[in-house]
């Protein structure tokens, strides 16, 4: 006899690095919530602040990762390359972790948001990933294939993983997850964004620029230190979340509010009613922006070349302004920005996620006795 979805308990784990993947699985909590299952958050860090604030009623556990430190300079990749040792320890860690969380919960599907070491043999596990195809700097890009190998590895241990993306030509990501035919095992579920567009709340804007900071440290404080000098006293109104929820803040100075951290309404309407809007290039606040249907100026964190590539490869489908942190100056964003005519309507004919379908088909009795499908070894 097999469980009801309202006995199916899910174990849903994001990545702690910047807030993006706890906000793209925002969304996906509700739609499991929705259709019955028991959903169980392990995270930790801002990403866990954040989530408990959007779900109080859920069962939250702490699962730790590594820390990983971050360069002022652009030495972003060679900095990550130093600290591996410790990252594969992290993974292991994190991996024994998980064990003894399935024991003890009865947990019976794991998601992973972009956490290696989040899965297990015992219950099918799902990876979220829209970074199939690493894309490294020119010094080191003859890497790339060892590192496509390596990471094709660390996803084999899945049951499934999960591109949020479209399949076809019109996406997002570009050559991160379409550079070439994936396995069966890889499936696009389409955008996902806690949002839903809606023409009537653009009406008017509320304020002349929306600033919504995310990422590590110290390139984060860099980069709002940075505008708010060539904004500040000003005659813009501008709004400034700074990507903080785990502190408590709120304060007005000259024509700058600051907030640590909106809500998902909040978010909705900020955006909605700005006239313009600057951000990172993180990939899920390019496709809250795209959901919205709104244009941005996009400043990647310094030497991140997935974000790189994704501001630079979304400039050329006149979808978004690409400016690097060291050249940013407000007055000629601006101008660029005014300028832009972008067609997000495309994506409205997209083929809707399908997300719910790939959970409920890990749970057909087919795929539970498939041994292609139950996690390696």
């Amino acid at each position: 006899m097999h469980k009801s979805n309202k006995s199916k308990k899910i174990l849903i784990s994001p990545l702690n690095w910047g807030l993006g993947h706890a906000v793209r699985d925002i969304p996906l909590i509700n739609k499991l919530i929705s259709a019955g299952y028991e959903v169980i958050i392990a995270t930790e860090g801002a990403s866990a602040e954040l989530l408990k604030k959007e779900f109080p009623k859920l069962l939250h556990i702490e699962l730790k990762s590594f820390s990983i430190k971050y360069p002022k300079k652009n030495a972003f990749v060679f900095k990550m390359l130093i600290q591996l040792p410790k990252i594969i320890r992290g993974i292991r860690k994190e991996h024994k972790q998980v064990q003894k969380i399935i024991k003890q919960q009865n947990i019976d599907l794991i998601i992973s948001d972009n956490r290696y070491g989040v899965y297990s043999k015992e219950v099918p596990s799902i990876f979220i990933t829209h970074q199939i195809f690493i894309q490294l700097p020119k010094q080191i890009k003859f890497l790339e294939g060892i590192v496509f190998k390596m990471q094709q590895n660390k996803i084999s241990k899945f049951s499934k993983c999960l591109i949020p993306d479209y399949k076809n030509e019109i996406n997002l990501s570009g050559k991160l997850s379409h550079k070439q035919r994936l396995p069966a095992e890889f499936s696009f579920v389409g955008i996902l964004s806690q949002f839903q567009y809606n023409k009537e709340d653009s009406k008017e804007y509320i304020n002349d620029i929306l600033i919504i900071l995310s990422g590590p440290e110290p390139q984060r404080t860099i980069l709002e230190t940075k505008i708010i000098k060539q904004l500040e006293g000003t005659n813009k109104k501008v709004l400034l979340v700074s990507g903080q929820p785990e502190k408590s803040f709120s304060k007005n100075n000259s024509n700058i509010k600051y907030v640590n951290h909106l809500s998902r309404k909040e978010m909705q309407f900020a955006i909605q009613n700005s006239e313009i809007i600057i951000s990172r290039a993180g990939y899920t606040t390019i496709m809250d922006l795209v959901k919205l249907q709104k244009k941005a100026i996009l400043i990647p964190t310094p030497s991140q070349t997935e974000q790189e590539y994704l501001a630079n490869y979304l400039k050329n489908k006149n979808m978004f302004i690409f400016c690097k942190q060291d050249n940013f100056i407000i007055d000629e964003v601006i101008k660029k920005i005014q300028k832009l005519q972008t067609n997000f309507s495309v994506f409205e004919k997209a083929k809707k996620d399908n997300f719910l379908n790939v959970v409920k088909n890990t749970f057909h009795p087919d795929f539970l006795d498939n041994e292609k499908c139950v996690t390696k070894r």
